[in-house]
């Protein structure tokens, strides 16, 4: 027994030693080990969703320091596009963490690339780490990667503001119409003025606006939000949701607006902030997923991580609306 013992460790040290001998040679050799990708089963297709949108931000960290996270949330995306039927997927900023990285493009130009190669639509804006702030030509490396000429071609981009600093997308989905609408970072009267103009050319269109700096932490409206809030959202009633990231942290806050001034409430707005990236690998690799039921009008928010095959929950007693919430559609 005790000779079984001794050959049972030994083997047990060699296989250990092999092990690490394979890890290193792999990252030697510039291998990131790979993440399985969770696929969903074609019987969850029959889900009582019709589509589902995917809201990414804030993947600076990925870009820099965990760029298999990144490229693991795009091959899930991709992976999973027929099943749940994903035909969109919003990116509102930072994309990289050093705007002069060129590494860093360089991933987020390829990690991006993958839902181009599934036919998935996106758009994306630019965050302030993705630009020069000290040059009056701070969107030249955005313009370089992420300019007109990237998506020109592709079938639901409806136009740009300056070489792609801000542009609208027109996406139709079982019989639902949308304009998502984005604009960068340095937002000003110009800036607002494109956007209200957008919106007045498609007032059928379910609105949502998307942004990088837009709603604090704390559910307020940052100083340019509450711009934002004040000449586009509240004067276009169009507009059901806004996106945003920049704040770390996670927040909802729904306004209820009368369009027709006879005191009573018309929509509700639902403006969402999320950005994962202070949590553990740059944010694990969360995202939301807008699960629209469009029999209901409803779209079913939740937050998850295809890198953990996890979702995040509420604390139901400190904040209801956080990570799961249902917005109500116009009728």
């Amino acid at each position: 027994m005790e000779q079984i013992l001794k050959k049972m460790l030994v083997a047990t040290l060699f296989a250990s030693f092999f092990m690490i001998i394979l890890f290193q040679v792999t990252i030697a050799s510039g291998e990131t080990p790979k993440s399985s990708i969770t696929v969903n089963s074609k019987s969850e297709r029959d889900s009582p969703y019709n589509y589902t949108f995917v809201w990414m931000s804030d993947t600076q960290y990925y870009s820099k320091n965990y760029p298999h996270i990144y490229k693991n949330m795009v091959d899930w995306i991709a992976a999973n596009r027929d099943y749940i039927n994903i035909p969109y997927v919003f990116h509102t900023g930072d994309i990289v963490n050093e705007w002069n990285n060129e590494e860093q493009w360089q991933y987020a130009d390829m990690y991006m690339k993958v839902l181009e190669k599934a036919k998935i639509l996106y758009g994306i804006l630019a965050g302030n780490h993705d630009l020069d702030l000290n040059s009056p030509s701070k969107y030249i490396q955005f313009s370089k990667y992420f300019g007109d000429q990237r998506f020109e071609k592709q079938p639901s981009y409806g136009g740009s503001y300056k070489d792609n600093q801000g542009h609208y997308d027109l996406i139709s989905e079982n019989g639902d119409d949308y304009i998502m609408v984005y604009m960068g970072w340095g937002i000003s009267e110009d800036e607002i003025d494109w956007v209200n103009h957008v919106l007045a050319k498609y007032p059928n269109h379910i609105a949502f606006l998307s942004f990088h700096d837009y709603l604090l932490a704390s559910g307020k409206h940052s100083p340019i939000g509450e711009e934002i809030f004040k000449n586009v959202v509240e004067p276009n009633k169009n507009v059901v949701a806004t996106l945003s990231g920049h704040y770390y942290g996670s927040k909802t806050r729904i306004d209820e607006i009368d369009d027709n001034e006879d005191g009573k409430p018309d929509r509700k707005v639902y403006q969402m902030m999320a950005n994962y990236q202070n949590g553990p690998e740059g944010g694990n690799g969360y995202m939301r997923l807008l699960n629209v039921k469009s029999n209901e009008n409803k779209i079913y928010v939740n937050t998850y991580s295809p890198y953990l095959n996890a979702y995040k929950y509420d604390d139901a007693k400190s904040n209801p609306v956080k990570e799961e919430f249902v917005i109500e559609l116009p009728k």
